[in-house]
Parts: structure tokens; sequence; C-alpha cells
């Protein structure tokens, strides 16, 4: 690759990543004097404790933001992050855990637990200052009724399996939480709640971001129970969750909170960074560089593979027209379907678009697509996703890899590692859904 061009790239992902820091985007949405806190036009002038509570792959550079505004003001505190999302960052008043994802485990059961104690305890004059970010759905399970630890691990196992989007898989799993879809929200109550909510799901919906756990569901327990068959999983989850989902449908399970409640004006939401903030942030240094910018509003979603080999073929078309260093921009998070995978098998959704457009690339000069996932983990491999190239395929067969074997085994990841292209740069810290970006020279 053009030594050129390498550096570029570098910067650009830079660029996207240093835009949603989690730190600096909540100390700039938040204000506090003293004796009020202050979000845009909402305020909290009370005297009584302030109880900061979250989750996410975000959740310490959020936790850090509040204990520089707030100090001693905290009360209380207990935020979750997911393995080896710490940083560097040192609390005095709130409590950092960490525990799994994707699949929840015991650690965050008992997180949960905490969190609920802590909830129940706020009172009329307390602020309860929740930190939301991506992966907060697994890293605090709740599971609901009769449903175990190990049901819940099962049910989020198939679903990641099967391919199914974040929107739908957090449908299902709130139906089956004692937190989630608004319930959070609820036992918070008769306290201010104001969440500061870092965006991971396409379109920002705050039902489905760490699974609405503190805005009105707009779901049900019978959609959640038709999702279930859509995916032809209702036969494979646990006695449990299926008794459960339908003890909702009959009404003998209370409807989660779906803003009608009279509270629901003490609960205030605001979302601090997202992906369309990345975005902006490499459209406006690839335009200061002199690159054309042809950004994509319409969001990258459906199966890795196909979105990946479609995006290779418009950069090859690109090539052959482009008048001018030009740069292809859009976002948003594709799927994986794991029907087959090998039990060796590394990779994510990012590495194998990346994978997918480079058989569509291959052979194309001066053509490059960098597939990124902006938390720095990519499904089960440790990079952030990868860049390829038109040379990249050839590379490969000259060290005797044959591409369509590591696409078919979703064994991307083992792919870009042999060549040197995979994103190695670990845990962000933040978290944005993915970004892609095409270069044509």
């Amino acid at each position: 690759m053009d030594a050129a061009i390498a550096t570029f790239s570098n910067q650009l992902i830079a660029s996207a990543l240093a835009a949603v820091e989690p730190q600096p985007a909540v100390l700039k949405a938040l204000d506090w004097d003293g004796t009020q806190l202050r979000c845009g036009a909402w305020q909290w002038s009370g005297t009584g404790r302030i109880i900061v509570l979250g989750a996410g792959k975000a959740g310490a550079p959020m936790a850090a933001a509040v204990e520089q505004l707030l100090g001693n003001r905290i009360a209380a505190g207990l935020v979750v992050v997911k393995d080896a999302h710490r940083g560097n960052v040192a609390l005095n008043h709130i409590e950092l855990l960490e525990s799994s994802h994707p699949t929840p485990d015991q650690r965050g059961l008992k997180a949960a637990q905490q969190v609920e104690r802590l909830l129940k305890q706020a009172q009329a004059d307390d602020l309860v200052l929740a930190l939301i970010s991506g992966g907060a759905s697994a890293l605090l399970p709740a599971p609901a009724g009769n449903i175990s630890l190990a049901d819940l691990q099962q049910l989020t196992q198939l679903l990641l399996a099967c391919g199914a989007p974040i929107e739908h898989i957090n449908l299902v799993r709130k139906h089956c939480d004692r937190l989630k879809g608004g319930q959070f929200a609820a036992l918070a109550q008769p306290a201010s709640l104001l969440s500061m909510v870092i965006s991971d799901v396409v379109g920002s919906p705050l039902s489905s971001i760490a699974s609405g756990l503190s805005v009105p569901d707009s779901g049900s327990f019978a959609e959640a129970w038709a999702m279930l068959e859509h995916y032809q999983l209702q036969q494979h989850v646990a006695a449990s969750i299926r008794d459960y989902l339908q003890a909702g449908i009959r009404g003998v399970v209370p409807a989660h909170p779906n803003g009608s409640e009279p509270w629901w004006p003490r609960v205030q939401t605001s979302i601090v960074a997202r992906n369309e903030t990345a975005q902006a942030a490499v459209k406006q240094l690839a335009q200061a560089q002199g690159w054309q910018v042809i950004h994509d509003q319409q969001p990258i979603i459906d199966e890795a593979q196909e979105v990946g080999a479609a995006l290779g073929q418009r950069l090859r078309h690109l090539a052959a027209s482009a008048q001018q260093p030009t740069l292809y921009l859009a976002g948003g998070e594709t799927t994986v379907n794991l029907a087959g995978i090998q039990a060796h098998a590394r990779g994510g959704r990012n590495a194998e678009l990346a994978l997918a457009a480079a058989l569509a690339l291959d052979g194309c000069p001066n053509c490059q697509l960098i597939a990124l996932a902006t938390d720095g983990g990519d499904g089960s491999s440790p990079a952030a996703g990868a860049i390829a190239n038109g040379q990249s395929i050839a590379q490969a067969r000259r060290l005797g890899l044959e591409p369509q074997a590591f696409l078919a085994n979703h064994d991307s990841y083992g792919f870009w590692q042999a060549l040197g292209s995979a994103i190695d740069i670990g845990p962000t810290l933040t978290n944005v859904n993915d970004l892609v970006i095409g270069l044509v020279w």
C-alpha cells in the first residue's frame, strides 16, 4: 500500500474515534455550577443524593467525566463495563465492575442485583444519573420470572448465531429481563432520572440501545414471541423463556412501561455521541485534504458478505470514473449468519465485509476499503476490522491462502491477520457502530 494512503487511513480512523470519545462528549453535554445540573433545557436543582449507575463498553470514560464534574457530590455509583474496558480510568466515587460480553455471566448478574438495590433506595429529591452505552444488554443481565442465567446465555447465543440484527436481539431479551424495556426507569421512581447515552444502534432508536433501560418500551411480549418464531427459535430456547413470554402475552406478567405512566416527566434522555458524529469527522478531514467525498446517508445493514461484495463493486466503478481522489463514506452495522462455522474460526462482521470486498476489488489499482468497528472489537476476533485493497487477494494466494475458504468458514480474522491488514487497535472505550471508508485515488 502507498505510504501516504496508509498514513491517511490511520488519520481517518483516529479522527473518527476522537470525535466520539465518551469523556469529552459527556462533559460537553453536562453543566454543573455547584448547585444546579443542566443538560440542554433539562435541569436538576435538588438537594438529595446523586446516584450514578451505568453499563456499557464506554462506561469507564463516561464515569470519569461525571466524577470530574460532580466529584464529592456523588453519593453512590456503580458502572459495569466489558472485560478489559477499564482503560486507565481511576475512580474515587463510582465503583467500576467488569462482566462478560456478548454472552452474560454471573458477574453481570450480581452487578444487576446491586443496581436494582440502589435504584430502589432512590428518593423523591434524589437524582439517578445513568451512563448507558453499547453492550449494556449483556453486561447487566437481570433474568425475569423463573428464567435462569443459563437460559439467558443460551438465548443470547442462539440470537447471535442466527444473524439477527441488534434491534431484534434486544426486542427479545428485554422481554426476558427485570431492568430492560423502561423498567430501570420505573425502579428509579420517585427520583429524577437523567440518562446519558452513546448510541450503538443504527438510527439511534432509544428503545433498542442497551435494550431501552430508561425509555418507554415500544415493543411487546407478543412481538418478542413473534421474533422467536421468525428465527425459528421458539422450540430451541429454554421452557422458562417460552413460559414467561406467553405469560406476558396473556397479561399475567405486567407489560413494560410504555410512556403513559405519570412519572415519565421526571425522566430525561440525551444522546451524546452516535455514528453520525464519527462520520462527520471523517468527512471533514477528507475534504480538508482535498478529497471528494461521497457520503452515503443510507446505513450499511444486511448480511456482511453481500454488503462487502456490493461495496467492492461500487469502488471498482468509482475507480474507473473518478476524476479526483474520492472517499466513499457510510456507517451502520451488518450481520453474519454463523451456520456451519468451524470451532477454530475467528472473525466478525467488518473483517468478513472486508474479505468479500477484497474479492470484488481483486486487481483494481488504487482502491481501498476500511471496515471498522468503532469499539475496537469485531465479533470473535480481537481486531476492529480490516483494510482491503486491490492487491489483497493476490497477496493471500502468494501466501498459499484461499480467500473463499476463509469466507465460507467465517474465519476472516485469520485471513487478515496473515496478511497484516487487520486493524488491531484494542478496546477504544467507545461504541457507535461501524464505519466503512472507501478510497479511490
